[in-house]
């Protein structure tokens, strides 16, 4: 199974796009919560004309309209202001690992969202304390079992801290395997290994 759950940083707590708004509070003027309501607001104008349509219509073939059916109601109420949450967190984690500018990114928005939407689900509490990554899960785990995803180069699944940290491990290996005292010491042990393969091979022959 391909997980990339060993290389990327799991969530042991909560973390702090997570915490849901307080009720008694406004909602922090922040660039996300912007970013979205504009969106919101240019989809609900575009929206505007339709609406007004079918509202009409409705009334003249005696129906009632869309809003007013108990699913979309349930929707409404349920789910659709949870999701709302998660779209604004999956702005704000976009705009702080910069996914935006890069051609290629390891954050996956489905992935995000399902994760937010596990651990804040408002029948399960408890899980808002003890946050679980979504690689984690028994039933994701279950289904890259039977469905694995293909491999993820490092590009896309180490971050700039942990790539940077790999990169200068390597230069400090290479600086000190190059000085000549170094060399020294391998190449005596490299003519020592093969001079002895060589009386091991004699001797069985």
């Amino acid at each position: 199974m391909s997980d990339i759950s060993d290389i990327d940083i799991i969530h042991t707590t909560t973390p702090e796009w997570a915490e849901p708004p307080s009720s008694d509070e406004s909602e922090p003027d922040h660039e996300g919560v912007n970013i979205w309501k504009g969106i919101v607001d240019e989809c609900e104008k575009d929206r505007g004309e339709l609406d007004e349509y079918l509202k009409r219509r409705d009334e003249a073939e005696g129906q009632i309209g869309v809003e007013q059916l108990p699913l979309i109601a349930a929707l409404n109420a349920a789910l659709l202001p949870i999701l709302r949450q998660a779209m604004v967190a999956l702005l704000e984690t976009v705009r702080e690992e910069s996914s935006c500018y890069r051609p290629k990114s390891a954050l996956n928005g489905i992935d995000f969202i399902s994760e937010y939407l596990y651990n804040m689900n408002h029948r399960y509490p408890e899980r808002r304390q003890s946050w679980t990554y979504i690689f984690d899960m028994k039933w994701v785990k279950d289904r890259l079992d039977a469905h694995p995803r293909p491999f993820y180069p490092f590009s896309l699944i180490w971050s700039r801290a942990y790539a940077a940290l790999k990169i200068q491990a390597f230069m400090r290996g290479y600086w000190v395997r190059r000085r000549t005292d170094v060399q020294e010491v391998r190449t005596f042990w490299k003519d020592y290994k093969a001079t002895k393969r060589r009386e091991e091979q004699m001797t069985v022959i």
